[in-house]
């Protein structure tokens, strides 16, 4: 079965991160023959020696024309858009989306055999709208890299809380930013790591990011890739993500927990596919669109609790069945009968 991306693969943001540990997980399937259709930029490509072996057939493949027969999978967003020439012929959709949909993304979205929906929250809403041809798959973690461990203690005797993803008002980074110039205010142990890199910087305009009263207790990681993420997570006594909205179950936040990061979550979206997992921040002012913006208050709270007591042991553990791994089966099964029920109509 041939099957063909329609994104770039890269270490340094989520689809891209998302596409690279499905190609890594298809190279070893001598069954599936994966590539992109996207441009191929081997510069995003950061992995070991090994890892970029195994990568080698899907690099080839995915210079070459797309193959004529190859199951075409879009990668979609708000309101159902994507890039139109990786769209063009797909019969698959992958689809994260956090504004409400309209009638005529709806009727975009019927024409695809499958839509692949990336949180049971997007799923919901995809069904709410009448479509049935929704298929909810989580996307997962690689647990040979993000797993608990002993950290290095780089910081010792520091309170080191940690907040990833690209920085925009949907991730709430400016609800981190007050949270933390009240808790640092309390505590001088506490430090702030910062993952907010991305290769869209407007999107964080007009955000309230300034903690320069704090610079000496503030560290920038800067553009980290996916495979060397890990030891940053774990030197961090608590993560935290009080995001207005995630299409998606939040990749990074997966990955805290996978290393036995105790997490603090916002009850929303689709973080509640973590909610058994993590700390959840219920305090929230919802809007029109479904977005919660968590209480600051309450952040503050919560921090205080990590800070005072150990976490319990119970929320501090693996994603049992959230793994890249898990993930590429779940697609390549639903991949199949689109393949099969193509083959009998042939």
């Amino acid at each position: 079965m041939k099957v063909s991306l329609g994104w770039q693969i890269s270490s340094f943001f989520g689809w891209g991160v998302y596409g690279l540990n499905l190609a890594l997980e298809w190279a070893s399937d001598p069954t599936v023959e994966a590539s992109t259709s996207w441009p191929l930029d081997l510069k995003q490509i950061a992995v070991d020696p090994l890892r970029r072996r195994a990568l080698r057939p899907f690099v080839t493949r995915s210079f070459g024309p797309r193959p004529r027969d190859a199951i075409a999978i879009a990668a979609l967003g708000n309101d159902g858009d994507g890039v139109p020439e990786q769209i063009a012929g797909a019969r698959v959709a992958a689809i994260f989306f956090e504004q409400p949909l309209s009638d005529a993304a709806i009727e975009r979205l019927k024409r695809y055999d499958l839509i692949i929906a990336g949180s049971t929250w997007n799923g919901r809403l995809l069904r709410d709208r009448g479509l049935s041809n929704v298929r909810v798959i989580l996307q997962g973690v690689d647990p040979t890299l993000f797993h608990p461990a002993r950290k290095r203690d780089l910081f010792p005797g520091r309170f080191v809380i940690f907040s990833g993803g690209k920085a925009e008002p949907r991730k709430g980074q400016d609800l981190v930013v007050k949270a933390f110039r009240i808790f640092a205010a309390r505590h001088d142990d506490a430090m702030l790591v910062t993952a907010w890199h991305s290769p869209w910087p407007a999107l964080r305009d007009g955000m309230d990011l300034d903690l320069t009263e704090f610079a000496d207790r503030v560290i920038d990681v800067g553009a980290v890739p996916n495979a060397l993420l890990a030891p940053v997570l774990r030197e961090c006594d608590v993560a935290l993500f009080p995001n207005r909205a995630e299409g998606g179950t939040n990749l990074v936040a997966m990955e805290c927990l996978a290393c036995g990061v105790p997490t603090i979550l916002s009850a929303n979206t689709g973080h509640l596919d973590l909610a058994t997992r993590a700390y959840m921040l219920e305090r929230q002012t919802f809007d029109a669109n479904g977005w919660g913006s968590s209480d600051v208050e309450e952040i503050v709270e919560t921090l205080e609790l990590a800070h005072r007591l150990p976490w319990e042991p119970a929320k501090v553990s693996l994603v049992h069945n959230l793994t890249w791994s898990h993930t590429a089966a779940e697609l390549k099964h639903a991949l199949e009968d689109i393949h099969g029920r193509s083959s009998q109509a042939a």
